[in-house]
Order: C-alpha cells, then structure tokens, then sequence
C-alpha cells in the first residue's frame, strides 16, 4: 500500500490518519514479534499520543515515556512495601489517582505527571490482583508504552506530510486556579475508593482498565466530564460492535485480522484527529477497537475483550457520577484546560 503524498491529492487529515493508523499497527506487530504480554498496550499508547500538530505528538511521546517508567519504578517498589495490607493500598490508590488529576490540572507538563501517577496507581491494583506476576507487569508495561510511542512517531514523521524537521516540546502554562484542580482532584480520589471497592464486593471484571478509563474522562467541568464520559461509552459501543463483528466473521485468519484492524483504525484515527466536538468518539472507538481485536494476535475467545470493555463502561459511569456530585458547582476557573 503506498504512502499518501502531497502531490497524490490526499488531505492532510487523511494523510495523517493514514500515518495514525501504520504507527498504530506497527506498534501491535513489534509487540507481538517481542512477544510482549498485552500487545494492546502498544496500539493505545500510539493512538492516545495521536495528534495533528507535531509539536504536540512529540511532547506526548516523550512525556507518556518519562511518566511511565517513572510510575513503573516507584509503583513497583511500593506495591512490595504495600503487599498485604489493602487498606493502605487502597489509600495510596486513592491519593496517586488524585494527585495526578491535580497535577494534570496544574503542571506545564501535565501529561508526564498524569500518567506518572496513573502507572503507579495501575501497578498498585496489579499488585492487588496478581502479586506473583508483578515484576513480568512492569517490565512489560514500559516496553508496550516506549514501542508504541516510538513506532508512532516515526510513522508519523515518515508518512504525516510535515515539511519541517524536528520537533520541540511544548509547555502547557496550567489555567485553573489551585481550589478547583483541588477539588476535582478529591472526587478522582473518591472515585477511585469506590470502584476498588466495587470491585471487591461485585468481581467486576479487568480492575486495571477500569481505573484507567475512569479517570482520563475527568474533567473540571462536570458538565465536559459527562459529555465525555457519554463520548467515552458511545465510542466503545461503535468500536466494541465493530471488533466483535469482524471476530464473528472470521477470529482466526490473521490476514483478515491484519486487514480489518487497519481499515478501522483509519477511519477512526480520522475522526479522532478531526479536532470536532465528537472527535473523543473516534479516539474511544479506536481504543475500544483495539481491545477488542489484539490479544496475543488475532483473539482466541470472546471474553477476554468483552471483559475490558465491560471495564471501560463501568469505570466511566462510576467516576462520572462522583465528579458530577463533587463538582457541579461553577467552578471559578480563569479558564478551562483542555483534557490532556
């Protein structure tokens, strides 16, 4: 398949999503070739770090990176020292979830901090639910994160149609005043404490995605948090469906598989990147896509991707539901920062 160019007559919104889609599903075969534990890691780190601008694309992957392995260094070392004792793991919990939403509100470099504190929350409910399989989960997640960063930056550099060469990271001056970021950042925190502990008296399924989808739909306005939470389970409706219908036509042929990942991931990388107010319902059908689809290769079952995208509903409702409580109050932002 040729690379779009200028000269072919091809948009720079498709030429893009084409790049999107290459560096997407590069990451998901590096990952597999690796053989790596959660080759969907890969995929979503290169579709969330997906972005028009290069600038921004770049100073996603390189602080997606540092958050990450610093998460994964903290987080292991903690979760041993937390070993045992629920109450004080739920209590770390509770406080990484809220002071990343903090910091993602505060810091000029948001996007380290979110998911410094997200990975190290996430490798805390690892240790929660497989405390043998620790060391195998961190090692992994820093590999799945750093090659679907990478690989989608060369994609998009490659094939993305920018004229110029390099990239800089850009700083992102914090716009909201510190009681509001406060306060939002308490109801994470609160929210956090009731999916754990939903998940202790239900046995809801993939307590990982769960955490992680809850909070990325975190906003200070409560009113933007349930339109995007509502975006968040409409895209994971489309791209769940859509996933489960190509594993019903045909689960195992790995062309089909290769072939059917590729178009959807297009078309959604499309609406995702653009920059309408429904273009977060491109950027969850993807992942909902990729879920649902990447397993160790083409999925071998049903359950599996059912189970996260279970997860990705129930988190979203439930952390929707504490911030509306928590914030429905005006906040009195100078301005309103965009979701990282």
């Amino acid at each position: 398949m040729a690379a779009p160019t200028e000269s072919s007559g091809i948009d720079p919104l498709t030429r893009r999503a084409f790049a999107t889609m290459v560096g997407v599903v590069g990451a998901v075969l590096v990952a597999l070739a690796a053989g790596f534990e959660n080759p969907y890691w890969a995929g979503l780190s290169a579709v969330v770090i997906a972005h028009a601008d290069r600038d921004e694309l770049f100073t996603k992957g390189i602080l997606r990176i540092a958050g990450t392995f610093a998460g994964v260094f903290v987080g292991y070392y903690g979760a041993q020292l937390l070993e045992g004792l629920p109450v004080a793991q739920a209590l770390a919990s509770m406080l990484a979830a809220g002071f990343g939403i903090y910091a993602r509100q505060r810091s000029a470099y948001a996007y380290a901090w979110f998911y410094g504190a997200v990975t190290f929350l996430i490798v805390i409910v690892s240790s929660m639910v497989s405390p043998a399989e620790l060391h195998a989960f961190a090692e992994n997640r820093c590999f799945e994160i750093m090659t679907g960063v990478v690989v989608a930056t060369l994609a998009r550099w490659a094939l993305g149609g920018d004229e110029r060469k390099g990239a800089h990271l850009v700083a992102h001056p914090p716009t909201i005043r510190p009681e509001d970021a406060m306060r939002l950042a308490v109801a994470a925190g609160l929210g956090t404490l009731a999916i754990l502990v939903c998940w202790t008296q239900f046995q809801l399924p993939q307590l990982t995605q769960v955490v992680i989808s809850s909070l990325i739909v975190v906003d200070i306005d409560a009113g933007a948090t349930r339109r995007r939470g509502l975006q968040r389970v409409l895209g994971c409706i489309i791209g769940g469906i859509t996933g489960l219908v190509v594993i019903g036509i045909d689960a195992t042929n790995f062309l089909w598989w290769l072939m059917c990942l590729a178009i959807g991931l297009f078309v959604f990388a499309r609406i995702h990147l653009a920059g309408s107010p429904n273009a977060y319902v491109g950027t969850q059908s993807a992942i909902a896509y990729l879920v649902t689809l990447v397993d160790t290769g083409p999925p071998s079952s049903i359950g599996p991707p059912f189970g996260r995208l279970v997860g990705i509903v129930l988190g979203v409702s439930l952390m929707s539901l504490v911030t509306w409580a928590i914030t429905r109050k005006k906040p009195t932002a100078d301005a309103v920062r965009p979701p990282a």
